[in-house]
């Protein structure tokens, strides 16, 4: 006698439904971490915030910088400097200038001492206050001392008064102001630069630049002091770029920025880029305008090394924004805006002493908004359009190869105000910025998770 047999279709039944219950969850688990992925969320792959100071008032053009100093992170502005404790925000110290006075620029700093130059009367057009010269101590936020420069009733708050200090190899260098915006001369320019002690303010030195040379800016490090200088007459004047002796302030060497065509200091406006290797940015004096717009590099005994352009096969490097140019080592690293359907933005390398392209990151496809470079790797913050987020790449600065790749889980560019400089340092990430219109966070710090 047969017994029951039993049907096939009934049999597969559980089978079934088990795969279509795993199939389901795969796609739900898929979905769920493209969403954290897309928004930020997913572990592994996110940033999130650590802390972020109160807002400030509204700011103004001059004044304004920002560092990560030892432990505490300084911030600038024209009425304060402040240190805020760099694993907890906390507000450390804060030094404020005497009176009225207002800061009109400073140095980076060196050795945990920053020089300001400050004064009264201070406007965006007028700087005959910018005649006073203080160092602080970033660990404590005290005067270390005080001094005096020669200032010009003429010299705008934002022209010769940026570059007038410099802070390295135990020295603070301080530029007189010799002429003012009208080319009348207000002080000996052949005897504008000394130098003191950086942490007492004893006289060391007065450099002596060569006969009908005068100086622009001013620079120093470990193992050389140096200057932009404009030498020439009339009509003839050039740039060059001097390298003095840091013990005595004499002369070592100088060199004109470009070897075939004279750079004429009154149509482009320079900065000292980096010190050693020395780096002089050169740009047309004002937006739009038509001149040299490129990057001249020197060697360790001062003689030019090569002419990086700023346009190029790379696209063109946004030399106006201090946080989007960076030298490390003997690279040059900038963020360049190339064209395809829309403006867009990559990361590049370029060796300084070819001044060919190393290599270059299309990474992403969105605006990269600030860049910094950090014990050999490169960091750069980029807005996606695509996707309305924002996300951190972290590159191998020898070879470009993508080191990590993350998405904020907030805005990081939500704050109003200018992105003036991004730090990369014991695993956060620290951004500054400021605002001229309103209220703005001076530093905002995330974390991986």
């Amino acid at each position: 006698m047969r017994g029951p047999v039993a049907r096939p279709g009934r049999a597969r039944r559980p089978g079934c439904l088990a795969v279509v219950v795993v199939a389901v969850l795969a796609l739900v688990g898929g979905l769920v971490s493209g969403i954290l992925m897309i928004t930020g969320h997913m572990p592994g792959d996110s940033m999130d915030t650590v802390w972020e100071t109160p807002a400030d008032p509204a700011a103004v053009e001059h004044g304004n910088g920002s560092w990560p100093v030892g432990d505490v992170l300084v911030r600038s502005r024209f009425d304060a400097v402040t240190g805020y404790g760099l694993r907890t925000g906390k507000r450390h110290w804060e030094y404020v200038p005497p009176g009225r006075s207002e800061i009109c620029s400073t140095s980076a700093p060196d050795d945990s001492v920053l020089l300001l130059v400050h004064g009264e009367n201070v406007t965006a057009t007028r700087s005959e206050g910018c005649a006073d010269v203080t160092a602080l101590d970033l660990r404590t936020g005290k005067e270390l001392w005080s001094g005096s420069r020669k200032a010009s009733a003429k010299a705008s708050a934002g022209g010769p008064v940026s570059g007038a200090v410099a802070a390295g190899g135990g020295l603070a260098v301080v530029l007189d102001t010799w002429t003012d915006e009208n080319g009348e001369a207000v002080a000996d320019g052949r005897r504008a630069i000394r130098a003191v002690d950086l942490r007492t303010g004893e006289r060391r030195w007065t450099a002596t630049v060569p006969e009908d040379c005068l100086p622009f800016d001013v620079g120093a490090a470990k193992r050389r002091v140096v200057a932009v200088l404009g030498c020439g007459k009339g009509g003839r004047t050039e740039l060059t770029a001097a390298v003095l002796d840091p013990a005595t302030g004499a002369l070592l060497h100088n060199e004109p920025l470009d070897a075939r065509r004279p750079v004429a200091p009154s149509s482009v406006r320079t900065a000292l880029l980096s010190v050693d290797p020395l780096v002089v940015s050169v740009r047309p004096a004002y937006y739009g305008g038509t001149g040299v717009d490129a990057f001249f590099a020197f060697g360790a005994d001062g003689r030019r090394t090569s002419r990086i352009e700023s346009s190029g096969e790379h696209g063109k490097i946004v030399a106006d924004k201090p946080s989007k140019v960076a030298v490390d080592g003997e690279r040059l690293y900038a963020v360049a805006e190339f064209r395809k359907s829309s403006t867009s933005s990559r990361v590049v390398a370029v060796d300084l002493a070819t001044g060919r392209l190393a290599w270059q990151a299309d990474s992403g496809r969105g605006d990269t908004v600030a860049l910094s470079v950090h014990d050999g790797k490169v960091t750069f913050l980029q807005q996606d359009r695509g996707s309305f987020t924002e996300r951190l790449y972290v590159l191998d600065g020898a070879t470009g190869e993508e080191l990590d790749d993350r998405t904020f889980s907030v805005d990081v560019d939500h704050e109003a105000g200018w992105l003036g400089g991004l730090f990369d340092r014991d695993g956060l990430l620290i951004v500054s910025r400021y605002d001229t219109k309103g209220p703005g966070r001076p530093f905002v710090v995330y974390e991986r998770w």
